[in-house]
């Protein structure tokens, strides 16, 4: 049997896992659903193959500065970091400090030492940070809103984009995007009808729309977005998908407590009726069941915590 790479190949594993169909599994098509849904929470909230880190941009249109925050797509869990606006590091004219440094002292890295100037460019990341320093934001992944904590109406300029370094998690299953969307042969523009481009995607996502697959370079508006060329057709009206990673359903961890999850819930299914006589004089014991998924479910997540989760960021570097 080749590895799950769909949901349904996925559940079918576990149900076989638990035995199936060699014995009946007392368990509803929902709840293994539900229980799916809930291990595949997990692993995306404490595993780190579970997410990826993305560099995010955003566009800043007069909405943003009305309402003074920042909409970020459902699937971002986390930000680490904002990357400074200003200008002070956009300088390249001739009379920039760091221009004259590589003119006059580096021009041959062979007969000149690099020391002075790695220490100046120290001095001078340090001086930018004390007098610029980096945004301060605010983010709960519940809100999905980004608060920048900055003077809006003279710091944030229309038009001007906002890098954002997140991490946003991994979904296995193909995601249909809010509403539809138009497209052209002569341009690059994404044009939606009651979407929320927004909300779905961010750049860089690769989206089907009728057939075609193309990359997403900026999103404009809830309503607007480019992608990295045109299409070869007209296309009205039509849904935007966005595929999964399969491979997150072939993952050992997920695999392991997926199905402990439904063994957890088919105990306790079977244990609000104490002891079930089976065909053959057979007594199946619910109890014992769910004693034993939630055993394997404690041991699948201290195994998780001691050897899948990131090193603290002090440990780093």
């Amino acid at each position: 049997m080749a590895s799950p790479s769909t949901r349904t190949e996925f559940k079918s594993y576990c149900l076989r896992r638990l035995g199936f169909p060699v014995i009946d599994i007392n368990v509803d098509d929902d709840q293994v659903e539900d229980r799916i849904d809930d291990a595949l929470q997990f692993f995306q909230d404490y595993h780190f193959d579970g997410v990826e880190k993305v560099i995010m941009k955003h566009k800043i249109q007069q909405i943003d500065i009305d309402r003074r925050y920042i909409p970020i797509p459902e699937p971002i869990i986390g930000i680490i970091s904002i990357f400074p606006f200003d200008n002070s590091n956009a300088s390249v004219n001739m009379f920039d400090l760091r221009y004259q440094l590589r003119l006059h002292d580096l021009y041959d890295f062979t007969s000149v030492s690099y020391v002075p100037y790695t220490i100046t460019m120290q001095h001078l990341a340090t001086l930018n940070l004390l007098f610029s320093g980096k945004p301060a934001f605010r983010f709960n992944r519940h809100l999905d809103k980004l608060y920048v904590d900055v003077d809006w109406t003279r710091d944030m300029i229309l038009g001007q984009y906002i890098v954002i370094e997140c991490y946003r998690k991994l979904d296995p299953d193909t995601y249909t995007g809010t509403g539809t969307a138009n497209v052209s042969s002569s341009t690059t523009q994404v044009i939606g009808n009651s979407s929320a481009f927004m909300s779905d995607f961010i750049p860089g996502d690769e989206i089907t729309i009728n057939s075609q697959t193309k990359r997403i370079l900026t999103i404009d508006s809830d309503a607007s977005m480019n992608v990295d060329s045109a299409f070869s057709s007209v296309a009205t009206y039509q849904t935007m998908t966005k595929t999964g990673v399969s491979d997150v359903w072939n993952d050992r961890f997920l695999k392991q407590y997926a199905t402990a999850m439904i063994k957890k819930q088919w105990g306790e299914n079977l244990k609000k009726f104490g002891n079930v006589p089976m065909p053959g004089g057979v007594v199946l014991n619910g109890q014992t069941i769910w004693d034993e998924a939630t055993a394997e479910i404690q041991k699948i997540e201290d195994e998780m915590q001691s050897y899948n989760i990131l090193p603290s960021n002090m440990l780093i570097g």
